[in-house]
């Protein structure tokens, strides 16, 4: 079962690295990812719970001296092969593009993967998609109604989003 949410594949992603317990994962993914996005405490170990019924994550606990025993999470081949499929697909609504496609980005830097430059390309070649979509519409609305308005709002955010991906996301996607 996939997951069925983009902070559950951030989970995945915490977990590509190595094993870690809940504490851990909420510390790195405030610390890696707090400019983009942060999930609740009470939302991360609903999630992780979820991960370990779907099978994505396993996990054991380990006692300590001085402390009360910790559950340390793992990924499973199938949580890897998901993360990864994923990682690699381009974001296909642009209400989700901050979070999910900046998201993907750091995790191919952070992991040190292979692949962002054919992320970028894929996501330019939707977001061009999406663009010329867009301008049919507003070709066969009313130039001065209310949806003339939304429609000019939906094509400047595309614009600005693929202007973006040419001038920094691939370029940093490259640098590797």
């Amino acid at each position: 079962m996939a997951p069925q949410s983009f902070t559950e594949y951030i989970i995945l992603g915490a977990l590509m690295s190595g094993a870690k317990h809940g504490y851990e994962i909420m510390q790195f993914l405030g610390s890696a990812l707090e400019a983009a996005w942060r999930p609740s405490t009470s939302q991360l170990y609903v999630l992780l719970k979820r991960l370990e019924n779907t099978k994505l994550i396993e996990s054991h606990t380990e006692s300590q001296e001085t402390r009360p025993s910790k559950r340390v999470l793992n990924l499973t081949t199938a949580g890897r092969e998901t993360f990864l499929e994923w990682l690699n697909t381009p974001v296909e609504h642009v209400r989700d593009f901050r979070m999910e496609f900046l998201g993907k980005m750091f995790f191919f830097d952070f992991l040190s993967l292979s692949g962002a430059g054919d992320l970028v390309e894929k996501q330019i070649r939707i977001l061009e998609k999406l663009a010329e979509k867009i301008r049919t519409r507003v070709n066969n609305i009313d130039k001065k109604g209310f949806m003339n308005l939304v429609y000019g709002y939906k094509l400047r955010t595309v614009e600005s989003l693929l202007l973006w991906l040419i001038q920094e996301a691939k370029p940093f996607a490259v640098k590797k």
